[in-house]
């Protein structure tokens, strides 16, 4: 968006295109989440979503200098669309993996360390464009979300509070013997003997 807010009088779009990516995201934010909750596959959806969101950054790095408004505007509804979509998925997969430590917790971090890397990363890729352009800021940034694809694929899933919702433990199920009623005979009286008559 840079390249467009450079441009004498695109300011204007610079800021609708931004406002197309934030709609999307919205969108997509609420699309992304109903998926999971119906198909319950949180990596599977988590890494779909991570890939299709560096497909999205790539195509939006490569066709913001071609200066047709329109593609732009399409790019960016996709980029936003999957990048802010993953953001539920994340925290839900994140929640998923470190059960049971509590929700608040592993959102938490997961939040404070988005705002880090945000601002390191705003950081760099606005020296990068001051330095080299707007083209390579953009590759700055989709190396990195190629670099969280690899890392999210060797996430090992394991879906702790999913499998204690279900009622499926990993544990061995072992019969506990219990004491019946006739071995425990109190004052010579057997509770074991009822017919309906007595009842």
């Amino acid at each position: 968006m840079a390249a467009y807010s450079d441009m004498k009088g695109e300011e204007v779009n610079a800021g609708r295109i931004g406002l197309t990516l934030v709609v999307a995201g919205m969108v997509g934010s609420i699309i992304c989440g109903f998926w999971l909750d119906h198909t319950k596959t949180y990596k599977q959806t988590t890494l779909m979503v991570y890939i299709l969101s560096f497909v999205g950054m790539v195509v939006f790095t490569f066709t913001l200098d071609l200066q047709y408004l329109l593609i732009v505007f399409i790019t960016a509804g996709v980029l936003g669309f999957f990048m802010t979509g993953y953001l539920p998925l994340g925290f839900e997969f994140a929640v998923e993996i470190t059960y049971p430590e509590p929700e608040g917790t592993s959102s938490g971090l997961l939040n404070a360390s988005a705002q880090i890397f945000g601002i390191l990363f705003t950081l760099a890729q606005g020296k990068l464009m001051t330095d080299y352009g707007p083209l390579a800021g953009n590759i700055f940034l989709s190396a990195w979300i190629f670099v969280g694809i690899v890392l999210t694929a060797l996430i090992k899933s394991d879906l702790k509070r999913h499998n204690v919702n279900a009622g499926v433990t990993k544990m061995d199920v072992k019969a506990v013997p219990v004491e019946s009623p006739t071995e425990l005979v109190p004052n010579g009286i057997d509770y074991s003997v009822h017919t309906e008559s007595r009842i």
